[in-house]
């Protein structure tokens, strides 16, 4: 479709021309829809940080060794972000760290499954959690 000139009658059949008709409109639609645009990346950039936050903030729990904390801040993660391996991950490492052999190889082997039935985790990451499953239960 050829570009409309501002200077063209307005194909609305209006008889003004275009730039003083749907022009106007045009650009506030792409305006608004830029807008639009903009708030969503910005709240999926907050979402990604919210992640980041309490992913890493379980890590920080088990170091301080408050392992029921870390154990809430898993749930959370899960119950926010359930089409995200963090949750299910960290938890792995809070029975890990209780000493919670059973269950910590149990949330590995959810993680290598959830590796397995999800784009963008390779065979390393795969190995590694199935690793800690063998290891786990030796």
């Amino acid at each position: 479709m050829a570009k409309i000139s501002r200077n063209a009658p307005c194909p609305c059949g209006s008889g003004k021309k275009y730039k003083k008709c749907c022009l106007l409109r045009k650009e506030a639609e792409a305006l608004e829809q830029r807008r639009i645009l903009e708030q969503n990346v910005g709240k999926a950039l907050v979402e990604v940080d919210d992640l980041d936050d309490l992913s890493n903030s379980v890590l920080d729990l088990i170091e301080a060794e408050k392992f029921d904390e870390a154990e809430s801040v898993c749930n959370e993660l899960r119950k926010r972000y359930p089409d995200q391996i963090d949750g299910i991950e960290r938890m792995a490492m809070v029975y890990e760290a209780r000493g919670e052999n059973g269950k910590a190889a149990e949330y590995y082997m959810r993680t290598a499954e959830f590796m397995r039935s999800n784009p963008g985790f390779d065979k390393e990451g795969i190995q590694w959690a199935l690793d800690k499953v063998k290891k786990l239960n030796s």
